[in-house]
């Protein structure tokens, strides 16, 4: 991995100097170690098609420790009595990537996106990307319901991007199931452990609420003091 400082915030009165951290990961650099030493997958540069990683509080669940939460199982009842659904999963490759795809993504973000939503080359920039290689459709009937596009490998999944028709939240809330459900499975193939993001903010703390065996990168190591996460989260200026 090659590692990169870039300057950021200057607090010079209590001698603070900010830096950002990224990483490039090379042909023979494991996406797995990425991981696990902290960084996520960068898209924001749409010129920049290297495999780019950014140093950030994220959070993963450590499925030795995970179980369902009454929550989750009030939420799989929720969905189940009202829909029949469907799972699949498929390797990026053998996935169609078409306009319907692009369109239904695209429609997400900006529903419900709370920043800047997707661009059509941002999502093309995603899709190349070597972390994403497994997509996990959920299905009604005949209908899409929403995708999760992921990095999964024998012993971990990255849960990456999901998009969902937002017409379910009317009845369900889809975006809980379709999370849990993928820790779930991961938790049945006996992997290790399930990385879901970044976590800043109040708004973030609904991973930390609804799941069981949670972690957090503090900048060195993986942490389990949820209460020290949900006073960071609290603290935080966004």
């Amino acid at each position: 991995m090659r590692k990169i400082l870039k300057e950021d915030r200057v607090d010079y009165k209590n001698y603070k100097f900010g830096y950002t951290f990224n990483t490039v990961l090379e042909e023979s650099d494991s996406v797995e170690e990425a991981f696990k030493s902290g960084f996520l997958p960068y898209t924001g540069d749409l010129n920049n098609y290297k495999e780019v990683y950014y140093l950030a509080r994220s959070i993963r669940i450590n499925l030795k420790g995970y179980e369902r939460l009454s929550e989750n199982k009030r939420v799989i009842k929720k969905i189940k009595s009202s829909y029949t659904i469907k799972v699949e999963e498929f390797d990026k490759d053998d996935f169609s990537h078409n306009n319907e795809f692009l369109n239904f993504a695209l429609r997400y973000s900006r529903e419900r996106f709370t920043n800047e939503p997707l661009s059509e080359k941002r999502l093309q920039l995603i899709i190349k990307r070597n972390n994403y290689n497994k997509i996990f459709v959920f299905k009604s009937d005949k209908s899409d319901m929403g995708y999760v596009l992921s990095h999964s490998n024998p012993n971990m999944i990255h849960y990456w991007f999901a998009f969902y028709d937002t017409k379910y939240l009317k009845t369900a809330p889809i975006g809980k199931f379709m999370m849990e459900h993928v820790i779930h499975l991961a938790k049945k193939k006996k992997k290790e452990f399930v990385y879901l993001g970044t976590c800043y903010g109040k708004e973030s703390l609904y991973k930390v609420r609804d799941f069981k065996g949670i972690e957090f990168f503090d900048g060195n190591k993986w942490e389990k003091d949820i209460e020290k996460l949900k006073h960071l989260c609290k603290s935080d200026c966004i």
